[in-house]
C-alpha cells in the first residue's frame, strides 16, 4: 500500500506552526524565553543525519531517530472489581516470591554457570590500543549478534520471550507479539545478515497480527514494535543494499510490509492517548482500541514513558500523511511543559484524566529518564527548527546541577542522585544504571552534534559548554565505575553512593582518581555500594550508548576501549553453554555469576549495533551522513592505474597481528620473527607467527561452486593426461595402477586431515603455518618456501607442455610463439584476482571433468570392441607384453610421476581461505577429492593400461613427459582409428596445463606474500594493490614463466626432468608434514580438554589416517631414494650419470633441508611440545555449537537419498 501526504501537514516554516510553538511558550507557566545560546548550524557529527531527519516534512528523506529503551517492570492492566484485583493478592503473592527466591521450592529458576571463559579470545585479556585489530573486534560483535539470534532461532522462534538455559519461549499474548524479532529486525540489516532478516520477514508477513484481544504496554509497545518496524522501513528503503531483498524492491507486493505493520499497530496504539488531558494512559487493549489507566500509582502514567513516543509518531505522520499522530504526540509534551515544574525538573509520575502530576518524587533513572533524554533528541530530529525543546533541556540541566548533582566520599566522583520527597526533601544518593543516558546525552547538547574539536571553533562555544563536557566526562568515570565495582565487570541495576552529610552542592572542588586501581581494597571502591536486591544486570545498553558518544565526539580512545571490556565481560559472564546464547544476571557481583535465565529483548536491539559502531575506526568512521554530490567518475585508464596503487590496510595476513594477546605480553611478542642482528640472539616468537597466520585478510570472493570444482578437477594436468604414459612405459599397467592408487589413498587421507585444520583455523597463503605451530618453527618455514617453489617451477614446465601441445597439429611452429601466448593469458587470468581465478578454473574444471568422464566411457567402449573395426581387447596388453615393467623398481619409479600428477590437490585447501563460508563449502569440496581420485585417476588409468601396451613406442619419444602426442589418452584413441577425437583430446591436454599453470601463479603468489607478511621473505612480496592483488608476488611467479622459453632448445627435456623431480618430491614433504601436523594437533587437543565434538569438521579417515598418510609418504621418500641411487639397469650406467639420476630424483630433499637447518640455526627454534601447543588463537568456532545443532536437526529432515548422497559428495 501506499500513502500521500496530508494536506495540512505540519511545517516548521509555517506561520500556523510559529504561532503554535509561540502559544505554547508563553503560555507555559514557566514562560521561557525566546533567546538561546545555541546555533542552528547543521553541521558535525549529527550534521547528516539532522539533514535527512530534520525537515520532517519537506521533499528531503528523514530518518527515525534511536529509540528509547525499556524498563523491567509489568505492563499495566485493565481495571477489575477489588475482589479481582492483584492488590488484594500482593502479600500473598510477594510471600511466595520470596519463598521461591530463596529456595523453598526445592529447585531455583536462576542458574550458577562456570565462569570459565567459552572463546579463547576472551583468556588473553585486553589489548592495548596500539595493538588492537578493531576490524577483528567488530566481528567479534557480530558473531555475538549471531550467536543469540541462531540460539533464540532456534529454540524459541516466534515467541516474545526467550529462556536461553531452559532453551524455551513464552509468549506475551496469545498469538505472540514479534517482540524479539521485530525488536532485532534493524539491527541485522545493519549487519547485513540478509538470510537472518529474509526469515524474520517472512514471519511478519505470515504470522504477526496486532489483532488481539491482549493488553500491552503503550511505552513498551511503541518503541520495541512500533519502533522496530519503522526503523526497518527506513533501512530497505534508504540503504536497499544492506540485507538486500527482492521483497521490499520497489514495486514488489511486499514493499510497504514493514510499514503497512506499523501504520495497523499505531492505529491501535493511538488509542491510548484519547484521555481527557491528552496524556496516553500506560497501556492499550490492541483489539478493543481502548486506553487503560495504569493498575497502580493510582491510575498515573509514567512521566518518562508518556513522553518517550514522540519520535515514533511523528516520523509515522511523515510516512502516512496522517497528521493527528502528530498532533497527539506533541499534544503531551505542551501538557507535560504546562505544570510549570520548579528548574525544569518533573515528578515521574503523571495523571492521564486531568495532566497533572502524581506525587514529587525527582529522579532521572527508571519512569523519568527518558524524558530528559527525548528533549534534545526531539530537537535534533527536527533539524533544531523546534527551540522550545532545547529550551526544556537547558532548564532541566541546570536543574540536574543545582539539585541533584554531588559528589562522592573519600574519592570525588561525580554522580546524580534522586530526591524522593520532591526538590524540598533530601537527596538520596541512589543512581539507577538508567542514569548512565547522561554523560552521552550531555556531551551530544553540548556539542550540538559536532565532535568536541569543531564545537570549540565555533562562535557559539562558551564556559557552559565547557562546563557541561567536563561534567559528562565526570559523569562517564562514575558509570564506568559501577561496572568496575563489580564482581563481573558487569554493573548493578541500581548502585548507591557514600556522600557527605549535608550533600556538597555541584559548585564543589573534587578529584576524582584518573585511573580504577584493581586493588579489591583500593580507596575508590570504598564510595560505591551495591545492595543485595539490586545486583542484577539486565544486559541495559544505556552505558554503552553514552560511551558510544564520548568516543564519537571526544575521539578520546580510553572510552572505545570501555566498551571492549564492557563487551568482553558480557562475553565471559553472561553467555550460556550449549549454544544457548546470553542471558541477563540475578546477581552479577560474584564469579560465576547466577543466570537470570532469560534473554532481554533490547541485549539485540540496542547493546549490539552501537557495540559495532562504537569499535569502528575513527578515521574511517564517522556519524555523519554521506554527502550526496555529483561526482564525475574517474576515466577507464585512471581506474586501471589506480587499481594497482598500493593498499596500506590491505595484506595477506593482518599488519598488526597483536589482537589475541594480552597487554603485558605485547612488548615480549612485538620482536619481528626474524631478528636483525644486534645485542639479542635471533629469537623466532611461535605465538606471533601463530597470529600472523591465524586470520586471512583476503577476499572472501570464492563461492562453493569453485571450490568444488578447484577440488574436483583444479589441477589436473600433464601429470595425468601426459606423464602418465611415461608411468605406463616405465612400470606397466600393474605398476601404474598401484602406484597411483597408493599415492591416492595417502593424498586422500592427507585431503581429510587438511579439511580439519583448515576449517578450524583460517590459512593465509601457506600451510606451513601447521607445520609452524604443531611441528617446528623452522620446519614450517622450510615447508613454506618448499611449496613456494614447488608453484614456482611447475608454471614454466605447463607451459612448455602447452606450447608442445600445439606442436601436434604442426610440428615446426616456433614454440616461443605459443609460450608468449600462453604466458599473458595465464597472468592476465590472475590479475583478475581471486575471483577472476575461480572463475576461470571453474570453467577448466568442468571442460576437464567431462572430458575425462566422456574418455572413460569411451575407454569401455574400445576394450569390448564396440567400434568398427575393432575387437575385444579385455586383459590382452596385461598378459602381453605384461603387467609389469622393471619389476619392483618400476613400481617404486612410477611413485614420483604419480605425486607430481597429485599435486595440487591440496589447493582446496588454500583457497578456503579465500572462501566465504569455509565451514560449508570445505567438507563438500573434501568429498569431492574421493570421486576425482577414483574416476580421473584410478578408473581412467586403469582404463589406460587395458588400452595402451607400455612398449608402445609412442611412449618413448624424447621428452615424452610433457608432448601431447605421448599422451596414453590421445594414442588409445588413436589405435581405434578415430581421427577426430585425438585432437579434441589435445585441446582437452592443452586446457589442463593452461589450468594448472593458473593455478601455480595463484598458489605461488600468495604463499610468498604470506611469507614477506611473517618476516620470511622479503617485504616487497607483501605488496597488495587496492583490487586485493599481491601484486608483486604475481610478477614474480609470472616471470618465472619465463624460463618456458627453454621450449625450443634441444636439451630442454633435461630442464623439465629437473622441474619435474623438483615439483615431485615437494609434494610429498609437504603433504607428509599435513599429515604430521594433524596428528599433534588431535594429541594437543586432546590433552588440553577438548572432545572431538568441538570440532566443526572431522577428518573421516581420523589420526589414524594421518597416521597412514605419514606413513605412505615416508615410504614414497625411501623407495624414490632407492630408484635414485640405482635406477633400473644402473649396472651399465657410469657414476656420473648416475649420480645425476639421483640427484634428479631426489633434489627436493637436499633444498628443504638447507632451508630447515639455516632457519633452526638462526632462529634457534626447537620442537612443540605438545602442552606448549597453541591450538586457541584463530580458531574459529564461536557460535559452532547452534551452527551444528542446526544442521544436525535439518539433516533429520532429510529423505534417505539426499542423506546417501550427501555423505558420498
Amino acid at each position: 500500500m501506499s500513502f500521500t501526504v496530508p494536506k495540512n501537514v505540519p511545517s516548521f516554516g509555517n506561520p500556523q506552526r510559529i504561532v503554535e510553538d509561540h502559544a505554547w511558550g508563553s503560555t507555559a507557566v514557566t514562560a521561557r524565553g525566546k533567546a538561546s545560546s545555541h546555533s542552528n548550524k547543521n553541521t558535525g557529527i549529527l550534521g547528516g543525519v539532522q539533514d535527512r531527519v530534520g525537515s520532517l516534512f519537506d521533499d528531503r528523506n528523514t530518518l527515525p531517530m534511536y529509540k528509547d529503551k525499556p524498563y523491567a517492570y509489568p505492563a499495566s492492566q485493565r481495571a477489575r472489581p477489588i475482589w479481582r484485583r492483584k492488590r488484594i493478592l500482593a502479600f500473598v503473592l510477594l510471600l511466595i516470591s520470596l519463598l521461591y527466591y530463596f529456595g523453598a521450592f526445592g529447585r531455583h529458576h536462576d542458574t550458577v554457570v562456570s565462569s570459565t571463559p567459552m572463546w579463547a579470545w576472551l583468556t588473553s585479556g585486553s589489548e592495548s590500543e596500539k595493538s588492537a585489530d578493531w576490524s577483528k573486534r567488530r566481528e567479534r560483535v557480530v558473531e555475538a549478534f549471531t550467536l543469540s539470534w541462531d540460539a533464540y532461532e532456534r529454540y524459541a522462534w516466534g515467541y516474545d520471550a526467550f529462556h536461553p538455559v531452559s532453551k524455551k519461549g513464552e509468549q506475551m499474548a496469545p498469538q505472540g507479539m514479534g517482540w524479539i524479532i521485530v525488536d532485532a529486525l534493524d539491527t541485522m540489516i545493519l549487519m547485513n545478515l540478509t538470510s537472518r532478516v529474509t526469515h524474520a520477514r517472512q514471519w511478519i508477513s505470515n504470522s504477526l497480527s496486532y489483532d488481539q484481544d491482549q493488553d500491552v504496554s503503550t511505552f513498551e509497545t511503541t518503541i520495541r514494535m512500533l519502533g522496530g518496524l519503522l526503523s526497518a522501513h527506513y533501512l530497505s528503503n534508504e540503504y536497499p543494499s544492506m540485507a538486500p531483498l527482492a521483497d521490499d524492491d520497489p514495486g514488489a507486493p511486499g514493499e510497504d510490509l514493514y510499514l503497512e505493520k506499523a501504520k495497523d499497530l499505531a492505529d491501535r496504539l493511538v488509542s491510548a492517548f484519547d484521555s481527557p488531558s491528552g496524556v496516553p494512559y500506560a497501556s492499550v487493549n490492541l483489539g478493543k482500541y481502548e486506553g487503560l489507566p495504569a493498575h497502580d500509582e493510582g491510575g498515573a502514567s509514567s512521566t518518562a514513558e508518556t513522553t518517550t513516543l514522540q519520535l515514533e509518531f511523528k516520523y509515522l505522520a511523515k510516512l502516512t500523511g496522517e497528521k493527528y499522530f502528530w498532533d497527539k504526540a506533541e499534544k503531551v509534551m505542551e501538557v507535560v511543559d504546562n505544570n510549570g515544574v520548579e528548574d525544569g525538573l518533573v515528578p515521574i509520575y503523571i495523571y492521564a484524566l486531568d495532566g497533572t502530576f502524581r506525587g514529587h518524587n525527582i529522579r532521572l533513572g527508571s519512569r523519568g529518564d527518558s524524558y530528559y533524554e527525548y528533549l534534545i533528541k526531539q530537537y535534533l530530529q527536527t533539524n533544531k527548527q523546534e527551540p522550545v525543546y532545547l529550551e526544556m533541556w537547558d532548564e532541566s540541566l541546570r536543574g540536574v546541577r543545582k539539585h541533584l548533582v554531588t559528589y562522592t566520599e573519600p574519592s570525588g566522583f561525580t554522580i546524580i542522585g534522586e530526591r524522593p520527597d520532591g526538590l524540598k526533601g533530601s537527596l538520596s544518593p541512589k543512581m539507577d544504571h538508567l542514569v548512565c543516558f547522561m554523560p552521552g546525552t550531555i556531551a551530544l547538547a553540548a556539542t550540538g552534534g559536532l565532535t568536541e574539536a569543531e564545537a570549540k571553533k565555533q562562535l557559539t562555544w562558551t564556559k557552559k559548554n565547557e562546563a557541561d563536557m567536563q561534567l559528562a566526562r565526570e559523569l562517564m568515570q562514575t558509570c564506568w565505575g559501577m561496572y568496575k565495582w563489580m564482581a563481573t565487570g558487569l554493573a548493578a541495576e541500581i548502585t548507591y553512593f557514600n556522600i557527605a552529610e549535608p550533600p556538597l552542592p555541584e559548585s564543589s572542588p573534587h578529584h576524582p582518581p584518573a585511573e580504577f586501581d584493581e586493588d579489591p581494597n583500593a580507596q575508590w571502591r570504598k564510595d560505591f555500594t551495591v545492595h543485595g536486591l539490586d545486583t542484577h544486570n539486565l544486559q541495559r545498553p544505556e552505558t554503552v550508548e553514552s560511551l558510544f558518544y564520548m568516543w564519537r565526539i571526544t575521539g578520546d580512545t580510553k572510552y572505545r576501549e570501555w566498551g571492549w571490556e564492557m563487551f568482553k565481560s558480557f562475553m565471559n559472564h553472561t553467555a550460556v553453554p550449549d549454544g544457548g546464547g546470553f542471558s541477563s544476571l540475578t546477581n552479577a557481583n560474584r564469579v560465576p555469576p547466577v543466570i537470570r535465565d532469560n534473554m532481554e529483548s533490547f541485549w539485540l536491539m540496542n547493546i549490539f549495533p552501537i557495540k559495532e559502531d562504537s569499535l569502528a575506526q575513527g578515521s574511517s568512521y564517522t556519524m555523519r551522513e554521506p554527502l550526496y554530490e555529483e561526482m564525475v567518475p574517474p576515466r577507464f585508464f585512471d581506474r586501471l592505474v589506480d587499481g594497482f596503487r598500493r593498499d596500506p590496510n590491505q595484506r595477506i595476513t593482518p599488519e598488526d597481528p597483536l589482537d589475541e594477546i594480552h597487554t603485558v605480553e605485547t612488548t615480549q611478542l612485538h620482536r619481528p620473527i626474524l631478528a636483525r642482528r644486534g645485542s639479542q640472539s635471533h629469537y623466532y616468537d611461535v605465538r606471533l607467527a601463530n597470529l600472523q597466520t591465524a586470520q586471512s585478510h583476503l577476499a572472501r570472493k570464492l563461492k562453493g561452486r569453485h571450490l568444488q570444482m578447484i577440488a574436483i578437477g583444479g589441477s589436473i594436468g600433464t601429470g595425468l593426461f601426459v606423464a602418465s604414459g611415461r608411468a605406463l612405459e616405465v612400470g606397466g599397467p600393474a605398476s601404474l595402477l598401484l602406484a597411483y592408487l597408493f599415492i591416492g589413498c595417502m593424498l586422500y587421507c592427507t585431503v581429510q586431515a587438511l579439511g580439519e585444520l583448515a576449517v578450524c583455523f583460517p590459512v593465509a597463503g601457506s600451510f606451513s603455518a601447521y607445520s609452524t605451530r604443531f611441528l617446528d618453527p623452522s620446519w614450517g618455514f622450510a615447508m613454506g618456501w618448499n611449496y613456494a617453489l614447488q608453484w614456482l617451477v611447475a608454471l614454466p614446465l605447463e607451459i612448455i607442455a602447452a606450447s608442445i601441445t600445439i606442436t601436434y597439429w604442426k610440428p615446426d611452429l616456433n614454440k616461443a610463439i605459443f609460450v608468449t601466448i600462453f604466458l599473458i593469458a595465464v597472468v592476465a587470468i590472475n590479475l583478475f584476482g581471486v575471483k577472476g581465478y575461480g572463475e576461470a578454473e571453474f570453467i577448466f574444471a568442468i571442460i576437464k571433468v567431462i572430458a575425462v568422464i566422456g574418455f572413460i566411457l569411451l575407454g569401455i567402449v574400445l576394450n569390448i570392441g564396440g567400434v568398427p573395426g575393432g575387437g575385444y581387447i579385455g586383459g590382452l596388453y596385461w598378459r602381453e607384453p605384461g603387467a609389469f615393467h622393471n619389476g619392483f623398481k618400476g613400481l617404486c619409479s612410477v611413485f614420483v610421476t604419480a605425486a607430481f600428477a597429485f599435486a595440487g590437490t591440496e589447493l582446496v585447501g588454500l583457497a578456503a581461505a579465500e572462501t566465504a563460508n569455509p565451514r560449508k563449502s570445505l567438507p563438500t569440496a573434501i568429498k569431492q577429492v574421493f570421486w576425482r581420485i577414483t574416476l580421473f585417476y584410478i578408473v581412467a588409468l586403469f582404463l589406460i593400461g587395458l588400452l595402451v601396451p607400455y612398449d608402445d613406442p609412442r611412449l618413448l619419444i624424447p621428452g615424452s613427459s610433457v608432448l601431447a602426442a605421448s599422451s596414453p589418452f590421445v594414442i588409445a584413441i588413436e589405435n581405434a582409428g578415430i581421427e577426430v577425437l585425438p585432437s579434441v583430446m589435445n585441446v582437452v591436454i592443452l586446457i589442463a596445463v593452461l589450468s594448472v599453470g593458473n593455478s601455480s601463479v595463484f598458489g605461488s603468489s600468495r604463499t610468498l606474500a604470506a611469507l614477506a607478511d611473517q618476516n620470511q621473505a622479503p617485504r616487497i612480496l607483501s605488496y597488495v594493490d587496492r583490487r586485493g592483488r599481491p601484486l608483486v608476488s604475481i610478477i614474480i611467479a609470472s616471470s618465472m614463466g619465463l624460463l618456458a622459453y627453454l621450449a625450443d632448445l634441444k636439451e630442454q627435456s633435461v630442464v623439465l626432468d629437473w622441474l619435474v623431480a623438483i615439483s615431485g618430491l615437494s609434494s610429498i614433504f609437504t603433504w607428509a608434514s599435513i599429515c604430521l601436523a594433524h596428528i599433534r594437533f588431535r594429541r594437543a587437543w586432546v590433552q588440553q580438554g577438548h572432545s572431538l565434538r568441538e570440532l566443526a569438521f572431522k577428518s573421516q579417515c581420523g589420526v589414524f589416517g594421518s597416521y597412514l598418510g605419514f606413513f605412505f609418504n615416508a615410504l614414497v621418500l625411501v623407495a624414490q631414494f632407492w630408484v635414485g641411487a640405482w635406477p633400473v639397469d644402473w649396472e651399465s650406467q657410469p657414476p656420473s650419470e648416475l649420480a645425476k639420476n639421483f640427484f634428479v630424483q631426489y633434489m627436493a630433499v637436499p633444498v628443504v633441508m638447507v632451508f630447515y637447518v639455516a632457519h633452526r640455526f638462526w632462529a634457534r627454534t626447537s620442537f612443540i611440545k605438545v602442552a606448549e601447543m597453541d591450538i586457541d588463537t584463530g580458531r574459529r568456532d564461536f557460535n559452532l555449537p547452534i551452527l551444528l545443532a542446526q544442521e544436525a536437526e535439518e539433516r533429520r529432515s532429510w529423505p534417505r537419498w539426499k542423506r546417501v548422497y550427501k555423505f558420498l559428495c
